[in-house]
């Protein structure tokens, strides 16, 4: 199960400040926190409010307990629309009449119900929260306002201790990011062919009833995702080369699988982008 964030989002984490455009005092209205969830994340608010404060010392996010004098409305969820973690909306239209982010702090994954780790919990705060001061999406993947994330059980890998050998030998990192890089590499260039065949295919101007037309808005929309991921698969291949050639081969390696991961999800949204297409062109030769 793929776990992201709401219009977006990590990555390694970099604690680069993105910046407010005028340091001032938010109210934030906070929806109460379950108590069966009070004991693993009762704090991650806190220091999420902390972090921005600290990064910009003119800041004040303050917490108040009416909710018609709010800016912005915090709210606990689980498994958010349809596994999003995290999400912002300046829209007003929702039962607080406020702007609303909405962080999740649990999902179902084969008809199992599942917490995430308090630090991941922790991450998507900071982001979503983000958004309410004024933050937008960095094109820097491992900056903390990039759109997207790893899924989860990635992060968790990522984060696990390294295991050693029964005669204690220490990984290789060298040589695992050196086989990344290759499968890295040959991925990357195997789906950069890939959009650039389907490229041609994907132009609207053809349709002419609404149903094909709305497929083909449904291709596009695959498309551009398709080249957005192919682009941050390529920032992070270049970040990971930087990594190896300074003998960083472990920092290097977590970068070239991020790279990987990324590009991996191209296949998916080609056979999107074709099942469009094909059902696009049935409805225009049935209409």
């Amino acid at each position: 199960m793929k776990l992201i964030y709401g219009l977006i989002a990590i990555f390694a984490i970099s604690w680069v400040f993105v910046g407010v455009a005028d340091a001032q005092t938010y109210k934030m209205y906070v929806q109460k926190m379950p108590p069966h969830w009070q004991k693993s994340f009762g704090d991650i608010l806190d220091k999420a409010i902390q972090f921005w404060q600290q990064k910009n010392p003119g800041l004040v996010i303050e917490k108040i307990p009416y909710q018609d004098q709010a800016d912005f409305v915090l709210e606990w969820a689980s498994q958010y629309d349809s596994g999003k973690l995290g999400y912002y909306s300046s829209n007003t239209q929702n039962e607080y009449g406020k702007p609303k982010l909405t962080i999740t702090l649990g999902y179902f994954k084969d008809k199992k119900w599942n917490l995430v780790s308090p630090d991941y919990a922790l991450e998507i705060t900071k982001h979503e929260l983000g958004h309410a001061i004024g933050l937008q999406h960095s094109t820097d993947p491992t900056d903390i306002m990039y759109p997207q994330i790893e899924n989860y059980e990635s992060w968790l890998a990522s984060k696990a201790p390294t295991k050693m050998t029964n005669q204690t030998k220490p990984v290789d990192w060298k040589a695992k990011a050196t086989t990344l890089q290759t499968n890295s590499d040959k991925k990357l260039y195997s789906t950069q062919n890939s959009i650039n065949a389907i490229a041609p295919f994907v132009n609207s101007t053809w349709a002419t009833n609404k149903a094909s037309q709305a497929e083909m808005k449904k291709a596009e929309e695959h498309f551009f995702a398709a080249k957005k991921y192919q682009s941050d698969a390529k920032i992070l291949q270049a970040q990971a080369d930087d990594l190896f050639y300074e003998s960083k081969y472990s920092e290097s390696y977590q970068k070239y699988k991020s790279s990987l991961d990324r590009a991996k999800k191209i296949d998916s949204k080609i056979l999107e982008i074709k099942k469009s297409l094909k059902k696009a062109n049935s409805l225009e030769i049935s209409k």
